[in-house]
């Protein structure tokens, strides 16, 4: 039974009375038991917020936390009411001993409700607001980024808002790398645009590489398509490519260190499985200097 099965199961009975409810939980074996506890204390937060808070704050300091989460997990369905209650409870504990701060940030996120969630941060604890933007904002790249890019522009402070943009782009890269090279295409140039391409093409060579190459070979030449190659080249191997097509986009890189670097890699590589091939392609290799080529092959020769 999934949690919003169980979810479905006990809010009838915490209706009723929502202590007997979770003494009813608290019988259950072993397996079950704090899956239901759960359930129940998250319907009694749907019910009854601040009851059910209250009851949260007298639990044993082991219980405290997650019962706070359980009952946040349903609070949030009355967004405002929890806002309040939460900030109330900030005011007079401001070491947060039952961890309400980051659970209301959890429970808005889960809940899809990255508007109200971000009202609670512009006023959250100094301290704590750096994690919490970055927790949410993650989870908001990851299921609706372009609503959390625009979001961005009501985060008055610049080192909150890089926060939250880095989240942003690591939640999007998670998800949907090819959206966020599109994305960051389209970025003015600068380090926002080269960190949202960066980590676009790390996750999608991981996910796609056949994908990204497809889309490498679209860009023009220049320190993008360089890094892409670079990326592909890295994150693949013989399993998935063929030696001849990684010294094409060997070959396609501009930067010369970058380059190098590259050829070493796929030379590594090749060597193991092909040694004359390799020392072949080395050997007659148009674009290596004599210098450069006479070091490969001295380090290639070592090899063995």
């Amino acid at each position: 039974m999934s949690d919003e099965e169980l979810l479905a199961l006990v809010r009838c009975l915490v209706t009723r009375s929502p202590e007997r409810a979770i003494a009813w939980a608290r019988s259950q074996s072993d397996g079950l038991r704090e899956r239901l506890r759960f359930a129940v204390v998250r319907a009694w937060g749907e019910n009854d917020p601040a009851g059910a808070v209250d009851w949260a704050l007298i639990q044993d300091d082991d219980e405290r936390r997650v019962d706070m989460e359980a009952v946040l997990a349903g609070a949030v369905r009355q967004p405002q009411l929890t806002l309040a209650i939460v900030r109330r409870l900030l005011a007079d504990d401001p070491e947060d001993s039952a961890g309400c701060g980051p659970a209301l940030v959890v429970a808005l996120s889960n809940a899809g409700q990255f508007q109200t969630a971000l009202e609670f941060l512009n006023d959250g604890p100094p301290d704590s607001r750096a994690d919490w933007t970055a927790a949410t904002f993650h989870r908001w790249g990851e299921s609706r980024p372009e609503d959390a890019v625009r979001a961005l522009e009501n985060i008055t402070d610049d080192n909150l808002r890089a926060t939250a943009f880095h989240a942003v782009v690591e939640g999007w890269s998670a998800g949907n790398p090819a959206g966020l090279a599109a994305h960051a295409m389209a970025m003015p140039q600068g380090e926002n645009r080269s960190y949202a391409l960066g980590q676009a093409m790390d996750s999608w060579s991981l996910q796609d590489p056949a994908g990204l190459a497809v889309w490498v070979n679209t860009l023009p030449p220049g320190e993008e398509a360089d890094v892409g190659a670079a990326l592909m080249i890295a994150k693949t191997d013989g399993a998935n490519r063929t030696p001849e097509l990684a010294m094409q986009w060997v070959e396609n890189i501009d930067d010369p260190t970058l380059k190098l670097d590259s050829l070493a890699h796929v030379l590594k590589q090749w060597n193991q499985t092909d040694p004359a091939a390799t020392q072949q392609y080395v050997a007659t290799a148009t674009w290596l200097s004599d210098p450069q080529r006479e070091e490969i092959l001295r380090t290639l020769a070592s090899i063995h």
